[in-house]
């Protein structure tokens, strides 16, 4: 059955600099947060890699579910997902530490260095000091994989984050989240229902290390290994997509369902 809930009465959380592509619509209501589209499917794309990461050994991630959501009187598609920082934690970004400690972009930092593999070193060497978090190249390494198998091109240094615990000071990673921009999801811009799949899928550009998945992706498994192990069949993709369905129509269904079949004969070496 479809899911709705009516959100006109709710306070919308402020997003801005989250996302590299405007801000999102999103709320945080009893436990649970909510996120409309923006772009084009990104509650989809929120739902179905959260499905499929079910399938892999990535242990800690978000999961969604998909939702119909009024606001101001329209309906939109989106996604909900429970609030994964307790009371007294919260979230740091990147860009938040680098700014706190270097009094300076990250993004800005970054430029200093040229090869991906500088780009990480430094990156790594920066989180581990300032957080006394351990196996952060890990961590980031994973990340990357999952990015460039599910194409999300809005990992930018906002989108890289740890939480803090307010009452002792310490740190923690954070779930995996935030895989809105995926899958080719700005049908708004980029990526138009009526382009070529194959020949979008060659446009994505990555971030942060580096425009180009492979390239960063290679660097980082150089440094630090594969971490990824997916065991989803074609069969999972199917239903996945499945559990969507009622709520994107079958043009986006679709795209999706060719873009996880190219990407997982592509990344076969990530499948144990």
């Amino acid at each position: 059955m479809t899911e709705r809930i009516d959100l006109t009465n709710a306070s919308l959380i402020d997003t801005k600099a989250t996302s590299s592509k405007g801000n999102q619509m999103k709320w945080l209501l009893k436990g649970v947060w909510y996120k409309s589209d923006h772009m084009g499917y990104e509650g989809l794309c929120e739902t179905v890699i959260s499905r499929l990461l079910k399938k892999s050994d990535i242990g800690d991630f978000v999961s969604y579910s998909p939702i119909i959501i009024t606001f101001d009187g329209k309906n939109c598609n989106g996604c909900r997902s429970r609030n994964f920082r307790a009371k007294n934690e919260s979230i740091v970004t990147l860009e938040h530490l680098s700014k706190q400690w270097l009094a300076n972009s990250f993004a800005k930092e970054l430029l200093n260095y040229t090869k991906p593999e500088e780009k990480l070193r430094h990156t790594v060497d920066f989180v581990e000091k300032v957080t006394a978090l351990k196996n952060v190249g890990q961590y980031l390494t994973a990340m990357l994989e999952l990015d460039a198998f599910f194409l999300n091109e809005d990992r930018h240094t906002n989108n890289i984050a740890f939480i803090l615990n307010d009452d002792t000071g310490e740190y923690r990673l954070c779930p995996y989240f935030d895989f809105g921009l995926s899958l080719l999801a700005d049908t708004t811009v980029d990526f138009p229902l009526s382009g070529n799949t194959y020949d979008l899928i060659g446009r994505v550009k990555a971030k942060p290390f580096d425009t180009d998945f492979d390239i960063q992706l290679d660097a980082s498994e150089a440094l630090y290994g594969n971490k990824v192990r997916f065991s989803f069949t074609k069969a999972d993709i199917d239903s996945a997509l499945g559990e969507v369905g009622e709520y994107y129509p079958k043009d986006i269904i679709e795209r999706v369902r060719t873009i996880l079949y190219h990407q997982r004969n592509k990344y076969q070496y990530m499948f144990g």
